[in-house]
């Protein structure tokens, strides 16, 4: 089967199994750039049975000798090959999975910024666009991730028990509380700045009705240069920050896992950053 008809065979497949939007658009990204390498090396179409482990070597070579991608994005697109041919495997267009024999590209972890509460205040007083300011409360408050965020509609924020419902990752719903910090924020918003806006979605803007998550990070990154910081601050940096925060103020990591929305624990500690003092005061209790 060709490449490209299988690609496309890979991308029902993945809707089918209702994988979000954003992740059925992230694997055809990375394999049509795998598609524009080895139909450029063939000068032709390809077949998926006529790639080699040396083919996807030498695009691993070509991702970090011309795209110049750092190891972490070179591994993300080795995984989405890896991907599509265990599909491939599974519909017998194969007889191994190819790219799984390519080892991935070793990674130094870097150290993850969090901000502290303070960090957080002087970020917001920095933002003077009204829905970023809101949409930076909103998700260093709840920990939701961006893209939960941006999808939140307005009628899942119940009012009466003070929570919001947030739709995340696979599907998977859950209930986040309105912090006190944050309701103040959420007042000012709905009755001050978002007014009649025709839009299903809580972050909405007169234009479109909706905000990206390019938008939310230029604005972050440019109140950060305002503000002198030598750290990068994304929306993710926020959804950390949250988990931090409520760990330094003694909440159990169950419950900051249950907020966050993830299935495992382990997940949850890679999001929780604890500066060097804080881990001196730990081992000093004993």
């Amino acid at each position: 089967m060709l490449f490209t008809e299988a690609q496309q065979a890979f991308k029902k497949y993945m809707i089918y199994h209702e994988m979000s939007s954003e992740t059925v658009k992230g694997y055809m990204k990375d394999l049509r750039t795998f598609n524009r390498f080895i139909t450029d090396k063939y000068n032709s179409l390809i077949y998926v049975e006529d790639i080699t482990v040396d083919d996807v070597e030498e695009y691993m070579y070509y991702l970090v000798d011309e795209r110049e991608l750092a190891p972490r994005s070179r591994n993300r697109y080795l995984f989405s090959l890896r991907s599509f041919f265990n599909y491939a495997v599974k519909k017998q267009w194969v007889d191994r999975n190819v790219a799984a024999e390519v080892d991935p590209v070793k990674v130094m972890e870097e150290k993850k910024v969090a901000l502290t509460k303070e960090e957080i205040d002087e970020l917001l007083n920095m933002i003077e666009h009204p829905v970023i300011h809101f949409a930076v409360a909103l998700m260093a408050y709840s920990g939701m991730r961006v893209i939960e965020a941006k999808g939140l509609k307005m009628s899942d924020i119940d009012f009466e028990y003070n929570q919001f419902l947030v739709n995340g990752k696979g599907r998977q719903q859950r209930y986040v509380p309105i912090a006190k910090t944050l309701k103040p924020y959420l007042d000012d918003y709905l009755n001050n700045i978002r007014g009649d806006i025709d839009s299903d979605y809580v972050l909405a803007t007169t234009k479109t009705g909706r905000l990206s998550a390019g938008y939310i990070n230029n604005i972050l990154h440019k109140a950060t240069d305002k503000l002198g910081w030598d750290k990068k601050v994304t929306c993710h940096t926020l959804r950390r920050s949250f988990a931090t925060n409520l760990l330094r103020e003694g909440v159990n990591v169950f419950a900051i896992s249950k907020l966050l929305g993830h299935r495992s624990l382990k997940t949850t500690t890679v999001y929780l950053q604890l500066n060097e003092n804080e881990l001196q005061t730990a081992v000093d209790k004993l």
